[in-house]
């Protein structure tokens, strides 16, 4: 759910069916996944570079304080389990990360009151394909900026 945007029932609903969408063979859902993956890796190395140059430097600097230094220890440790994390997640074979999201997503809907929920088969297979791409509520304009 984008920050930015309130919670509304149509909102809530139009990023349901895009994630679904998403999460399907459809051959633009794949390639959509691909994209968004390696943009979340370049921002997450870039960040991480970002922290451990942060690190270097307040390590690096006579002057730094104890608490800068304890910071900067404690800061060096989680980067260390963020890049892990990082590391996993290029690892997983994409067949198996999209078979975790689809369960991940059944689960979520169904505690979240729709107990009977399944991943649309309509999105599986080859079918998937010929299913029409629903718009992107995060690229959609705001209800603000139509009203102009």
């Amino acid at each position: 759910m984008s920050a930015e945007q309130p919670a509304t029932p149509a909102r809530v609903a139009a990023e349901r069916a895009f994630y679904e969408w998403l999460l399907s063979d459809h051959p633009q859902a794949a390639t959509e996944r691909a994209r968004r993956q390696a943009r979340y890796h370049a921002n997450e190395a870039d960040q991480v570079g970002r922290l451990r140059d942060w690190v270097a430097r307040t390590r690096a600097n006579p002057d730094a304080g104890k608490p800068a230094r304890r910071l900067a220890q404690a800061t060096e440790r989680l980067l260390d389990r963020r890049a892990a994390r990082l590391a996993a997640d290029r690892a997983e074979p994409a067949p198996a990360r999209l078979a975790r999201l689809r369960r991940q997503l059944e689960l979520a809907e169904r505690a979240g009151g729709d107990p009977d929920y399944r991943y649309p088969a309509r999105y599986l297979g080859a079918q998937a394909a010929q299913q029409p791409i629903p718009p992107d509520p995060d690229r959609q304009p705001r209800e603000a900026d139509r009203e102009r």
